[in-house]
């Protein structure tokens, strides 16, 4: 963040009115000494690459916020209540459920209660395929049949019988409230235009292979959901929430099909809601369950698959929600054989505000390309990514393979191997970081608990969390090598934390405190746009230049213009606001000459900076104006500098709460 964006946080800061507080005595919790604080005090949980591991520290005593305090803060906005979570949990996929099953009893049950125990990370979710997947230990779906069998008469679920729903039973007897999300891989092969249940290819959202469903067994496939859902309910398993179609875009090597839009629309308005309807089956539908892009290699991509589906009105009435996934790639990370996630959490800010009342389900993700045994860097990557969700309006986050070997699998057909927070050589079991980073991240956010909002001065992952009785979590990432003191606020008190590096910091503290006075808070705060659009984009084969890439929240990525001197990007704000200035992080066309404008409704703008050719030197450039409302904020260019276009990294809005 830039000089100038520092000063707008400290104008907005001072602007506190602090309160007297009731003094209350507050006690240590485990154990610790009775300590006596006019303002309360906060339980400390760490777990971090320096070897804490669900760590408690001392607790900390809250003080009398300073209004002079500007820099490095989050502050909790009690009143801004958002999303009501489902909890957080993990995929008891056949791959999983065969690692467990191969060691002794006694660690069996330690691994359960690890995951699903009160004591343990206490998961309120799990998942698992309709048939076969990629972690699997045999492929098969519930009909396999060498000829069409368009009434399922040798539909059975016997293939899920070994272990997995053994797996799930053991589950429900620790936590009978858990909820279970499904999704098929693949329908039987003989429903495939390709006769085959594989994508055959690894071209990811390319489609060189027709691997869609074959229209005449839409009402087949219909019906084979149904027998799926009353066959677990018959197993004493109720299906939650129902998929349509893991990576509906997606043509890997292992268990897939394809769907347009189109054909998501006629097979969701036609013949699965209708037939689950008529069946008297209301799980949870959810669409897409592939990631958050929106580049070449995604197809129709995030937004537009999401947005075309959700706007036809007869598939709209039986959509519950969107599933989606962190993974990303490109074709250097392939060759280099590096994992990548996406950043494209904007995708998220989209779809929630054109469409409030679809739930938004985080479903998969692990980190790739090997085991990763020891490592901490998968643990860094479940900090940033879940606590970044949450803040864009998450309501659950599903882990992968809950379980998986030595060598990150076994996986059948296909060599795909994967982290696991918990691995095990046939023997002995082996909690990985990632395990208390996701224990510490489910005990606090628990079905029932509430997203609370807040600001910060600091590019962290963070979320707050209220539970049932208004007690109030701060979950806080750090994801650097440097260790980061802040202070939070909360109301008129404010309490020192330290995050160390390559941690994940929750801060607690109970519902005990009560100002004498209200407080009124006005701020300036940083925000990133929930859109972007431009009236034109570089064209690559392999790199993204769209306008989406100038808030997804990376230097990694950028939107590159056409090289002419008119072209604009136009940021939009999720809702009117007072915008004060636009902090821009350059890659071409600083120099330019170019006009910053601002709309009310993205058709009229309003000029409030101009700059000629030549007169700005500054990459990272914090603009500073009269503060003006709209919702709509455009670099509109002028005349270049050079023969390239314009090119943006980041762009950062200035805004009054």
């Amino acid at each position: 963040m830039g000089k100038n964006f520092s000063k707008l946080m400290a104008i907005g800061l001072s602007a506190c009115i602090v309160a007297a507080s009731v003094p209350a005595a507050v006690r240590a919790e485990n154990g610790q000494q009775e300590v006596e604080s006019g303002y309360g005090q906060a339980e400390v949980i760490v777990s971090s690459s320096a070897g804490d591991r669900y760590r408690q520290l001392e607790n900390l005593s809250f003080k009398k916020a300073d209004a002079a305090v500007y820099k490095n803060y989050l502050k909790v906005n009690r009143n801004d209540k958002r999303q009501e979570f489902l909890g957080v949990g993990g995929a008891m996929t056949e791959s999983a459920a065969y690692n467990i099953a191969k060691l002794s009893p006694e660690k069996q049950e330690e691994i359960f209660d690890a995951y699903f125990g009160k004591d343990g990370a206490n998961y309120s979710l799990t998942r698992s395929s309709i048939g076969s997947a990629d972690f699997s230990v045999k492929q098969y779906s519930y009909n396999d049949t060498t000829y069409p069998d368009e009434n399922l008469e040798a539909f059975n679920i016997q293939g899920d019988r070994d272990y997995i729903i053994p797996a799930l039973h053991r589950i429900l007897e620790r936590r009978p409230d858990v909820k279970f999300f499904a999704a098929p891989w693949a329908p039987p092969a003989w429903m495939k235009k390709s006769g085959i249940r594989r994508g055959q290819t690894g071209t990811a959202g390319l489609g060189i292979i027709d691997n869609s469903v074959l229209p005449q067994y839409y009402q087949s496939y219909a019906d084979y959901f149904v027998k799926y859902i009353q066959a677990y309910k018959e197993e004493g398993i109720d299906v939650y929430s129902l998929s349509m179609q893991n990576e509906s875009q997606n043509n890997p090597k292992w268990e897939a099909a394809t769907w347009t839009i189109d054909q998501t629309v006629d097979f969701v308005s036609n013949y699965l809601g209708p037939t689950l309807e008529e069946n008297g089956l209301a799980p949870e539908l959810l669409i897409w369950d592939w990631d958050k892009g929106n580049d070449p290699m995604h197809k129709d991509g995030f937004i537009k698959f999401n947005d075309g589906v959700l706007s036809n009105p007869n598939a709209r009435k039986y959509i519950d929600g969107i599933a989606f996934h962190w993974y990303a790639g490109d074709i250097w990370h392939e060759i280099a054989g590096k994992p990548m996630w996406s950043e494209d959490f904007y995708s998220l800010d989209v779809i929630r505000e054109k469409y409030p009342d679809i739930d938004l389900h985080a479903t998969e993700g692990c980190q790739e390309k090997g085991p990763w045994f020891g490592s901490y860097e998968p643990a860094d990557r479940y900090t940033y990514d879940i606590l970044k969700d949450f803040e864009h309006g998450v309501k659950s986050w599903i882990d992968w393979n809950l379980v998986l070997d030595m060598d990150g699998g076994p996986t059948q057909g296909v060599v795909n191997q994967c982290h696991a927070p918990v691995m095990t050589d046939g023997t002995s079991v082996y909690y990985q970081p990632s395990y208390y980073v996701l224990k510490q991240i489910s005990r606090t956010v628990q079905p029932g608990t509430v997203s609370i909002g807040s600001v910060s001065d600091l590019d962290i992952p963070k979320t707050v969390v209220e539970d049932k009785e208004g007690n109030i979590s701060v979950l806080m990432g750090n994801v650097t090598d440097d260790a980061i003191n802040l202070e939070v606020i909360d109301e008129d008190r404010s309490v020192s934390v330290e995050l160390k590096p390559h941690s994940i910091t929750t801060l607690k503290y109970k519902n005990d405190y009560t100002p004498s006075d209200e407080i009124v808070i006005h701020d300036i705060v940083s925000v990133r746009p929930a859109a972007a659009t431009a009236t034109s984009y570089e064209r690559n084969p392999i790199k993204n230049y769209q306008a989406a890439s100038a808030i997804d929240g990376t230097d990694r990525t950028r939107w590159a213009s056409d090289w002419k001197d008119r072209e604009s990007i136009t940021f939009e704000l999720s809702a009117r606001s007072i915008i004060t200035g636009l902090q821009i992080n350059f890659e071409c066309g600083y120099d330019a000459g170019f006009e910053i404008q601002v709309s009310d409704d993205g058709v009229n703008f309003t000029t409030v900076k101009s700059f000629e050719k030549g007169q700005n030197a500054d990459r990272l450039l914090d603009i500073e104006f009269k503060p003006v409302i709209g919702k709509y904020i455009r670099m509109q260019g002028l005349e270049r500098n050079n023969r390239y276009g314009y090119s943006i990294y980041e762009a950062q809005i200035a805004v009054g709460k």
